[in-house]
């Protein structure tokens, strides 16, 4: 047997007998993690993992491999969030809140945290249609853009295991929206005083509806409007004053882990829909409006 076909051959073996390893090792954290959830412990610890991959460095000869070796535990240990957050959280983790409640930056840490994908509405409507929302609202109008959020937002209502947040602020603004968020999903509202927003959001120029009126009291007479709709929508509400993005994030899994939610996404579900012809139709038909 010529000498290649034979390391090829080796590394085969090699290949397999990780593969039985790493799901002996996937079985064992779904276990571990049952015990955590019977013992109400944390689900996730990051000086866990850091210790484990740490370890596992420190087990290999070659110091030339050493770095290698850690490297690619990390996408190990990232899989094991990833099938644990599966099987905790079936379903699409939906974040609501008025602009500058932490939608955008919550999501991102809790996307991390729980090694779920994470997608924005407005990003995905600013790629569809190539244009900033802001330019959207004044080349287009208010009610041209919500019908393009609510396109996107039921599309992506029948996803799973994703974290989804409209950085706006306004889906709860539309019934249908809400209607389709909770069928499949958890929603957490992340509420804000006015005060604190404005704290956040005043040297941004990127928020339509606050363009000509960046005032604390524009902010609470909005929130004021809209807060029997967050109220209706939300499964969860957490409070982000004060708090940082990671305490937020904690926070948020622990009160899910806390209660039993019945949302799952049929198969016949998941396959996602081309929504950029709706999109431009949507777009078309508000440009003859302001013909």
């Amino acid at each position: 047997m010529p000498r290649l076909e034979m390391l090829r051959r080796k590394v085969d073996d090699v290949d397999q007998k990780m593969a039985a390893l790493l799901e002996q090792r996937l079985k064992l954290v779904l276990e571990i993690m049952e015990e955590k959830k019977h013992q109400r412990l944390p689900i996730f610890s990051k000086d866990r993992e850091a210790e484990v991959i740490e370890r596992v460095g420190n087990h290999v000869r070659n110091p030339l491999l050493k770095e290698e070796v850690r490297f690619i535990h990390q996408y190990v240990v990232q899989s094991c969030r990833r099938i644990q957050s599966r099987r905790l959280f079936p379903y699409h983790i939906t974040l609501v809140g008025f602009m500058g409640s932490g939608k955008t930056t919550v999501g991102v840490e809790l996307s991390k945290l729980l090694a779920m994908e994470q997608i924005d509405v407005d990003h995905v409507i600013e790629d569809r249609t190539k244009m900033r929302i802001s330019e959207i609202f004044e080349h287009f109008g208010e009610k041209t853009f919500r019908k393009m959020e609510s396109d996107v937002v039921e599309e992506l209502s029948k996803r799973h295991n994703v974290i989804i947040f409209c950085s706006g602020g306004g889906v709860v603004l539309n019934e249908s929206n809400v209607e389709h968020i909770k069928r499949t999903g958890v929603v957490v509202w992340l509420k804000a005083s006015a005060e604190e927003i404005f704290r956040r959001i005043k040297d941004d120029d990127s928020r339509p509806l606050l363009k000509d009126d960046m005032t604390v009291e524009k902010i609470a007479a909005m929130l004021k409007d809209r807060r029997h709709l967050y109220e209706g929508a939300a499964d969860l509400v957490i409070d982000t004053d004060g708090k940082t993005v990671e305490a937020v994030s904690c926070e948020i899994v622990e009160r899910l882990m806390e209660k039993e939610f019945d949302r799952r996404v049929d198969d016949k579900d998941i396959e996602a829909v081309d929504l950029v012809p709706r999109i431009m139709k949507s777009m078309d038909s508000a440009s003859e409006s302001y013909k």
